[in-house]
């Protein structure tokens, strides 16, 4: 599995494509929407006792009702109060998640079709032409996103549930000790992480195939079957010149990220430090300068990000385009005539 193309070439007109049409940028901040994945963060005060604290004063009123109850008790009587509240807002975060889903889709494959359009000699790009070129194809990659997601997120739940439930049985079971406890945790954590690595590396590979059946699927239109055979098809030849191109995008990726979020860690630093230091109210003026620094700073972090998108999926396509291109035909000798000879 030789690396028959120039990557050199690659990377240098991909940056030429992103910094001369400017509107695949756009695009690019699209498609970052596809990309991104939050966490959150839950803390747990554990106390001695097993009710909620009772120096309520001030919470509002509507929750004061809670204060006497055990948790359990609390979840339940706030989800009957409540639960039409809490279907809208399921409801609401369901459509804005689709809507993040669809921009970032139809941003990706904008992204697949300027790239091809401007490796085959394309002067200009128009939003409008890209956007209306694209959508025919949204439902074909929504559907190559959910044959492949769906099955990885089913898998990441079951691991995570069966985890999860083995530490809190440790935890609530009465009979364990804690050396006991401590050790069946920690058995728990063994099988954990090697399972959550080995998923994490099988999802990587996987990655670059659907990579490959995405722009199949733009560039020559194929249904979303046939993309993932034909990408798989280019990834079984193409092993190595694949996985080093995205090693070179994962490594400038983590180096522009960190660029990026200087200024960030710049803002952030002397409030965090306040806080620390002081350990008194007036510290928190400096964590809210540093917060509307932050959203000053937020278009510039959607630009650069896009940008970037932009670069990082001009690199992609043109790499399937390099590797799926037909081979020079090779001149063959013209046919030596009899007479000549003579």
């Amino acid at each position: 599995m030789n690396i028959s193309i120039d990557i050199g070439e690659i990377l240098t007109k991909a940056w030429k494509i992103t910094w001369k049409f400017k509107v695949l940028w756009i695009f690019g901040i699209l498609a970052g929407c596809a990309s991104n994945r939050s966490s959150f963060n839950t803390n747990f005060n554990n106390g001695s006792n097993s009710r909620l604290p009772q120096d309520w004063n001030n919470l509002p009123e509507p929750f004061r009702s809670f204060q006497n109850m055990n948790p359990q008790e609390v979840i339940r009587s706030f989800l009957n109060q409540y639960w039409g509240i809490i279907a809208v807002v399921i409801a609401l975060l369901c459509v804005l998640w689709f809507l993040v889903y669809f921009f970032g889709l139809m941003g990706k494959t904008g992204l697949i079709k300027g790239a091809h359009k401007a490796d085959t000699g394309a002067d200009r790009l128009s939003f409008g032409e890209l956007w209306n070129e694209s959508l025919p194809y949204f439902w074909r990659m929504f559907g190559l996103s959910l044959l492949v997601g769906l099955p990885f997120f089913i898998i990441i739940m079951i691991v995570l549930v069966v985890f999860l439930a083995s530490v809190f049985g440790v935890i609530f079971t009465n009979g364990a000790t804690g050396g006991a406890a401590l050790a069946k945790i920690f058995v728990a954590l063994g099988i954990f992480i090697p399972a959550m690595c080995c998923i994490g590396i099988v999802s990587g590979i996987v990655g670059m195939i659907v990579e490959q059946a995405r722009n199949a699927m733009v560039i020559e239109d194929t249904g979303v079957l046939e993309g993932l055979r034909r990408g798989w098809g280019v990834f079984k030849r193409n092993f190595l010149t694949i996985f080093l191109i995205s090693v070179i995008l994962w490594v400038l990726s983590v180096i522009v990220g960190l660029i990026i979020a200087i200024p960030l860690l710049l803002a952030l630093a002397p409030a965090l430090g306040s806080i620390f230091l002081a350990r008194s109210s007036a510290a928190l003026i400096p964590l809210a300068i540093a917060g509307i620094c932050c959203l000053a700073y937020l278009p510039v972090l959607l630009v650069a990000g896009g940008i970037f998108e932009t670069y990082m999926q001009s690199t992609l396509t043109l790499t399937y385009l390099r590797l799926t291109a037909p081979a020079p035909a090779t001149p063959t000798a013209p046919p030596v005539s009899l007479e000549t000879i003579s």
